[in-house]
């Protein structure tokens, strides 16, 4: 069936999109609508959902298989599909309050990383919780033509490690977050990756830039220093104001981003409040 769609920013990055009950099967029109409009837009929003844990690795599954995170105290047990982001936990899964309060593109540190993520909102709070999203394809086209050439056909380093050397490097803090702890075999299955600077989209053919704040630590081939400064500048200028949107979380809220095209980051909130989200991650395939 067409799938209808409003614009919630200024530009096309978001869309609201109404009359689907995710809860229900959809069929392979509705399933190829949605995935064209999450290459050209990057972001889906459904409001007002109620899905249970079956039925969102369902609709998850219609977009390819799905990942089975390495962080394995945040799964939910009987669905290991399902990463639980919870300040209370519950049924064994280890609590965090704050998880991703950081500027990253899901899972970036792997050969393949996700082609999208889907967030569900469970639990949220009154106020605050809002995700940050960045605009990819706008990051690279509004790049100086110098920045342009500079990155271009150049590929960049990617760790799970890295965010925490980060942390440590930088002189801002990261109050609220949870660093996700790794285990001595846990960590040898994040080795460090190389991703193009600039990869090109598969479906919607577009450029966006492919670096984040998270997980980027250094250029191949560059001095480290420099290699550096110039992540600090592509990330600075990808996490400009005209290219962001906040989403503020709604009770059944579920958000749908496309991870080639996106970064993303959570925001503080008052702890008191439950916050509990579910998240499906969709295998994607090598950056070119």
């Amino acid at each position: 069936m067409p799938i209808s769609t409003k614009p919630l920013t200024g530009s096309d990055f978001v869309v609201e999109v109404s009359g689907i009950d995710l809860s229900e099967s959809q069929d392979a029109e509705t399933i190829a609508a949605l995935r064209t409009a999450l290459g050209k837009h990057s972001i889906l929003v459904f409001r007002q959902q109620s899905l249970t844990n079956e039925q969102q690795i369902a609709f998850s599954r219609n977009f390819g298989e799905l990942e089975i995170h390495l962080v394995r105290q945040y799964l939910m047990p009987e669905h290991p599909e399902i990463i639980v982001l919870s300040n209370v936990g519950a049924g064994g899964v280890k609590p965090t309050a704050n998880g991703g309060a950081y500027w990253h593109s899901d899972i970036s540190y792997r050969a393949k990383p996700p082609l999208g993520s889907l967030l569900y909102g469970v639990e949220v709070p009154p106020e605050g919780g809002n995700t940050l999203f960045a605009n990819m394809y706008g990051a690279y086209d509004t790049l100086s033509d110098d920045l342009k050439n500079k990155v271009d056909g150049r590929k960049a380093v990617h760790s799970y490690l890295g965010r925490f050397m980060a942390m440590r490097d930088r002189d801002t803090s990261h109050k609220g977050e949870d660093k996700f702890e790794l285990d001595e075999e846990q960590q040898e299955s994040f080795p460090p990756v190389l991703h193009p600077i600039v990869r090109t989209h598969p479906e919607s053919g577009r450029k966006a830039l492919y670096v984040n704040d998270g997980f980027t630590i250094g250029i191949e081939d560059m001095d480290e220093d420099d290699g550096k400064a110039l992540l600090r500048k592509l990330n600075i200028h990808a996490t400009r104001d005209p290219l962001l949107y906040s989403h503020a979380w709604q009770p059944g809220d579920v958000v749908f981003w496309d991870n080639r095209s996106t970064m993303h980051c959570a925001t503080s909130y008052d702890p008191v409040h439950t916050r509990t989200m579910h998240r499906t991650t969709i295998q994607g395939d090598t950056p070119y």
